[in-house]
């Protein structure tokens, strides 16, 4: 059996569409967009999409309902993760979980020659890591044609 080769960050995130938020949007802005679009975690960008920080549910919550103040008055840029870690298109995958772990975060912006790209989550991560894995030892060839059967 063939051992398969690790993606990149480009390619679980190829499809998907940029959001981020500016530093002078307001928190709640940012808790819209991330509700809306059920993400953890959006980059924040200047008007050139070169990053600025991140801002996370981690930083809503210690940022605003820590601190006894209102997202709808409170700047992103008040509260944000200034000068996060990120990931860069060509990363491995293995080496973008490694970058989370790291610098404990679950969401790297991915950033190609200063400028915002993408942004990946953990359950990226761990989802294509977990595909790996079971290919690596043969469960997903063993399990698709069973399910294919049951399907049929």
């Amino acid at each position: 059996m063939a051992k398969n080769k690790m993606k990149t960050v480009q390619q679980v995130i190829r499809k998907r569409r940029l959001f981020a938020v500016s530093a002078d949007d307001m928190v709640r802005q940012a808790c819209k967009i991330m509700n809306n679009r059920e993400l953890g975690g959006l980059p924040v960008i200047d008007a050139q999409n070169r990053l600025l920080g991140m801002i996370s549910e981690r930083e809503v919550v210690r940022g605003c309902i820590g601190e006894h103040r209102r997202a709808a008055t409170t700047p992103v840029g008040e509260v944000m993760e200034a000068n996060p870690a990120f990931a860069e298109p060509d990363d491995s995958i293995m080496i973008a979980m490694a970058k989370m772990m790291q610098n404990n975060v679950r969401y790297l912006p991915v950033v190609r020659g200063g400028i915002v790209t993408g942004c990946i989550g953990i359950r990226e991560l761990v989802d294509e890591l977990s595909y790996l894995a079971m290919q690596n030892v043969g469960i997903i060839d063993k399990a698709l044609p069973q399910l294919h059967e049951e399907l049929v």
